[in-house]
Formats: C-alpha cells, sequence, structure tokens
C-alpha cells in the first residue's frame, strides 16, 4: 500500500465467492474505495462440476460451458451495481478453472494491484494443522498485502492493531515492522482510525536494534511513543505466548483490524502451519491485513 503512486489510483482485487449470497470482501472494498478514491479489480472463479466438462485445458468451451461464463459475468455486474452507483471505478474478471487460488494469485500479480481483499471464515484446529488451506497459501505466496475479512458488513470500532516484533533483532524482522507500521498508519488514515501499536515479547525488549537515545534505558511505551510518533497510551507491550497474547489484547480494546507481517514466505519457516497470522483468523473477530 505504502508503495503506490500517486498518479494513479489505489487498485482493490477483490475475490468474489460465487457460491456466497452475500459477498463481505466487496463490500469491504466498496467502503474503503469510496474513502479511499480506489480502483476495484473484482475477480471470479467458477468450475461448475460437471463430469462432461471440457474447459480452458482442452482449448474450447461448450456452449454450456459459454453460457455459464456468461452468466457468472453478468451476475458479477449486477453484484458490482453498488459501485456504479456510487461513482467508484471498477474492472472484472471471470475466469473458468478447478484451482482458483492458483489463477487468483496469477491475476494479482499481473494486475499490479496494491491491496488483495478476501473473506475468511473461522477453521478448525484439524483444518489448519492437516491442510493447506487458501488463506495460508494466499497469504505465503501473494504479490500484494492482504486484507482477510469476516462475515460483518462494517467494521466495529475505530481502531486499527499494528502488531511489531519489537524482540527479534533480525534485519527483516526490523524492516517488517516499519512496513507493518507504515501501511497501518496509511489504513488508519483512508478509514478514520485511531492507530495503536501492540508487541508480544517473550523474554525482554532489548534497545539495541532500536534508534533510541539514550541507551540502556527500560523499552517503554513513552520511549516507544516518542519514536513512533504515537501517544504511549496508544502503545500496548506484553511479555507472553504469542498468537494467545495478541488474542487477549483484542478482547481488551476491540480493534477493527490487525497489520501484521508475514516473513516467513519460503523455505522450512515458509511452510510450517502455523503462521500467527493465520492462526489469530480464528482466534480473534478483527480483521487481519498481513503485508510482506
Amino acid at each position: 500500500m505504502g508503495t503506490t503512486h500517486q498518479s494513479r489510483r489505489t487498485r482493490l482485487f477483490v475475490i468474489v465467492d460465487p457460491t456466497a449470497e452475500i459477498q463481505i470482501a466487496l463490500v469491504k472494498a466498496l467502503l474503503i474505495a469510496k474513502l479511499g478514491d480506489c480502483h476495484i479489480h473484482a475477480f471470479m472463479c467458477i468450475y461448475p462440476k460437471n463430469e462432461t466438462s471440457t474447459g480452458p485445458d482442452s482449448g474450447r468451451y461448450s456452449e454450456d460451458e459459454l453460457e455459464l461464463l456468461e452468466e457468472a459475468r453478468l451476475r458479477l455486474e449486477t453484484l458490482l451495481d453498488p459501485c456504479r452507483i456510487s461513482g467508484v471505478p471498477y474492472t472484472t474478471e471471470v475466469v473458468w478453472n478447478s484451482r482458483w487460488v492458483d489463477m487468483a494469485l496469477h491475476s494479482v500479480a499481473k494486475s499490479g494491484c496494491d491491496l488483495l481483499i478476501k473473506s475468511s471464515f473461522k477453521h478448525s484446529k484439524a483444518q489448519r494443522l492437516f491442510s493447506q488451506t487458501s488463506d495460508y497459501t494466499l497469504m505465503r505466496y501473494s504479490a500484494c498485502p492482504i486484507l482477510f475479512t469476516h462475515q460483518e458488513q462494517s467494521w466495529k470500532s475505530d481502531k486499527i492493531v499494528a502488531c511489531l516484533d519489537l524482540e527479534s533483532t533480525d534485519p527483516q524482522h526490523t524492516r517488517l515492522n516499519n512496513v507493518v507500521l507504515r501501511d497501518a498508519r496509511a489504513f488508519a488514515d483512508i478509514v478514520g482510525m485511531d492507530l495503536f501499536i501492540a508487541s508480544v515479547y517473550f523474554e525482554r525488549i532489548s534497545d539495541e536494534h532500536l534508534p533510541l537515545e539514550p541507551r540502556g534505558k527500560p523499552v517503554d511505551a513513552e520511549a516507544l511513543g516518542e519514536l513512533y510518533a504515537i501517544d504511549p497510551e496508544r502503545i500496548i507491550l506484553r511479555q507472553g505466548e504469542m498468537p494467545e497474547t495478541l488474542q487477549f489484547i483484542c478482547e481488551e480494546i476491540n480493534p477493527s483490524i490487525l497489520v501484521m507481517g508475514t516473513l516467513a514466505r519460503t523455505g522450512v519457516g515458509g511452510k510450517l502451519i502455523g503462521n500467527t497470522a493465520e492462526i489469530l483468523l480464528d482466534l480473534v473477530d478483527a480483521d487481519i491485513l498481513t503485508v510482506i
């Protein structure tokens, strides 16, 4: 989000679920677009279960399939009626494929969109543990930040929380903290929310990797408030285990959006199911914005 050019509108890529009656992702996208002068690209992938289906792999569609594609395009246009009424610019894309996640990732990369928006529902621990959910796959491979939104048509509060890892001294975490804070601040400005910072640590937060002066003083909300130009009362530092401690923080302050970084996108770390952001999708009611 922070890398968009001022010469063009921010582009929102919205995954439309062809099986859902209520399109929560579209509702949130329209809200953001009206507040932030954005363009919406609505993506729908269909694959009706039909033993006689030929589809794109054969290089041609049957008449029935062409009819289904046209019906999907017309339905998508109808779903975007609120955009026309509100004057929000948009484009649509309907594809036929059995692997909708792969098609969405390909389209996101091709479109150059700045934010992907997808509705998300809670999974059981077994579902997360034994299978790669679409949320996990999108989180790992998306070329842009993702807003995972739950089944609410409007945000419940005016609070957005930037979740920072201030305990790690790894330069990659420092870079990601800067991106999380930048994008959370930009999003807060667009949607008119109050920005909070939350950091969960296991042992202690060291100042060796933070540009704090003088050195050696305890890293507390006062020091971080000055560093990040934010009211110390909006900084929450909590010792404990993640993501449970973040869940407790959400229960206390009731934010509408959590902004988190996804660091381990490749290698062994990237393959482990149990990413903090994905776990929190099942623990909190807030929408989760993941940045890279």
